[in-house]
This record gives C-alpha cells, structure tokens and sequence, in this order.
C-alpha cells in the first residue's frame, strides 16, 4: 500500500525525498568505490557468510557474476533513486539487494552473547545494512519520486500519450 502525498506535510515530503536520495547516494558512491577499485571482490565477503551464498565465493564464474551486479547494481539504483526516476522500481530492487547482503552475512551471535565483527565494532541482529533495508521500505511506502524527482515527468509523459 502506498501512502498518498497530500497527507503529508511539506517537511514530511522534504525528509522523505532527502532520505530517498542518501540512500540514492550512498548506493551510488559505494558502486562507483567497487568499480574504481583495482580488483575488487565481494569474495571476502560472501566467505564469511553462509549457506548458498557462501559457495558463490567458491565458484569464479558466479563470484564474477556476483561482482558485476553487486558493482553495476548499486551505481544504477543509485543513480535512479538520486534522480527519482523509475524511484519505485529502484528502491524496491534496493530493498532485494539489502536483504540479500543481510542474509549472507548476518549478524548472528555465532561464539558467545556479542558477535565480533572486526573493524566495524559488534553487531548483534541490527547492522547497518538492515537499518539501510528499514529505509528503503519506508521510502518504498510513498511516491517519492512523484514528491520530487523525474517520475514527475514521466508520469505526465505516459498520461500524454494514452
């Protein structure tokens, strides 16, 4: 179900497109850092997880399959969710994309009451990518991309030509 944008206020509105765009940018940026990077891979990753997506690490051809969508995919929703185009599409396939690093590696108590996680401190349940995950279907309940960004224009555009 999605919320309708004239039961919210202009301040409502305002966060709600502004979080939509950081989450826009940090996919963007993080993508950008993958492609950039000399040789980067996920492989390390994906080998501390578990279950079937610990093997895609054992496998070359599916952790270069893996690469490529992980980089390709968060420059592309990145920049649609920046721009509020196809804003829908984006950000649900963004919630897909988060729940799949969070079921890979998840923040489960593995040795004793607090999971070590190394340099990014102890995390238990909660990270960071299931707070990313929270977010995005908190955007995905609204239009954003109708409040501000280029669904605006597209929707005039599809209505024009029916």
């Amino acid at each position: 179900m999605y919320y309708e944008a004239e039961a919210l206020n202009t301040w409502h509105k305002a966060l709600l497109v502004f979080l939509r765009f950081s989450i826009g940018w940090h996919f963007f940026y993080q993508g950008f850092g993958k492609l950039v990077a000399p040789g980067w891979s996920g492989e390390v990753y994906l080998s501390a997880g578990w279950g079937p997506f610990k093997y895609i690490a054992d496998s070359p051809t599916l952790m270069g399959i893996s690469d490529f969508t992980v980089m390709w995919g968060l420059v592309l929703l990145g920049i649609l969710m920046m721009l509020g185009l196809f804003t829908q599409t984006a950000v649900w396939l963004g919630v897909l994309m988060m729940a799949a690093y969070y079921i890979s590696v998840p923040p489960l108590d593995y040795t004793g009451f607090i999971y070590e996680s190394g340099d990014q401190g102890t995390e238990l349940y909660v990270n960071k990518i299931f707070i990313e995950f929270l977010a995005l279907m908190l955007v995905g309940s609204f239009r954003t991309g109708r409040m501000a960004g280029l669904d605006i224009l597209w929707k005039h555009w599809r209505r024009k030509r029916r």
